[in-house]
């Protein structure tokens, strides 16, 4: 659509006028609309993988991927809705203009209202298209998540919590004797909690950190990952540090699980 604002041209920058630098931009928007297409989401998948989804235990990976699900779904649903109403107006519009009874001034404003109605369905229909792939992408994560840890209810998550942030503390002990060689006021508090004697964890801590630093140590973080695994099983398993903080604070070590939904319910 193209409305006659002003019989004289324009002036605009570059020594040419104002309408003939709209239509200039006009044509760059069309020729990289497709970066529109690459980057109409909130992460890549390598984004999701590597840094949204980064905790060791899957449980936790499968809350954030709840979250983020449940986020982009209320986005979904107001996007689709939104343009739908546009459609509507839309239709209404063109309708409307049909009529061979509307005088020039009114003609005119419905021919503006349609013109920006229509740039506006196109540029809904992008974020509809980045907000599916966000779901479709987190729906295939989920999928290969549930692949490894089989059917789960929230008595298995709730199970599973005490050695989850177990392995979170230790991955951010590690980070800070990394840094500084010991363990912060504020981590060595997250490991009181769950029931861990920090100082011990320090020791065992600083002596992978000198193996890490080691020339003959892998450059991927494999070792890492076995170390933290395998450091939280033994304490949540064999030792129960975290029935034994519980029992000592007068609470009962099991959760209760009147207050959690079974299967598929």
């Amino acid at each position: 659509m193209n409305i006659e604002l002003h019989k004289k041209k324009l002036p605009s920058f570059g020594g040419t006028d104002l309408e003939s630098n709209l239509k200039k931009a006009e044509l760059a928007l069309e020729a990289t609309q497709h970066l529109q297409q690459i980057w109409n989401h909130s992460h890549s998948q390598w984004s999701w993988r590597h840094l949204n989804l980064s905790h060791l235990h899957p449980f936790k990976n499968l809350r954030q991927i709840a979250a983020e699900l449940s986020r982009k779904g209320d986005a979904l649903n107001e996007a689709r809705w939104k343009y739908a109403q546009q459609q509507v107006r839309v239709g209404q519009l063109k309708e409307e203009l049909e009529s061979k009874d509307l005088e020039k001034w009114a003609r005119l404003k419905k021919e503006v209202s349609l013109g920006k109605a229509e740039s506006s369905l196109k540029r809904m229909l992008v974020a509809v298209d980045g907000c599916l792939k966000d779901i479709l992408a987190l729906n295939d994560l989920y999928n290969q998540i549930s692949a490894q840890v089989g059917d789960f209810d929230e008595n298995d998550a709730e199970k599973a919590e005490s050695k989850a942030h177990l392995q979170r503390s230790l991955i951010q002990s590690i980070r800070d004797v990394r840094q500084g060689g010991s363990i912060s006021k504020g981590e060595q508090e997250y490991l009181e909690q769950i029931g861990v004697n920090p100082g011990k964890i320090q020791v065992l801590i600083r002596n992978y950190v000198a193996d890490e630093q080691k020339e003959t140590a892998p450059w991927g973080v494999e070792e890492l990952i076995f170390f933290v695994r395998r450091l939280a099983d033994e304490l949540i398993e064999n030792y129960q540090v975290d029935q034994k903080r519980m029992a000592l604070q007068g609470f009962s070590p099991q959760h209760n699980q009147d207050f959690s939904r079974n299967g598929q319910q």
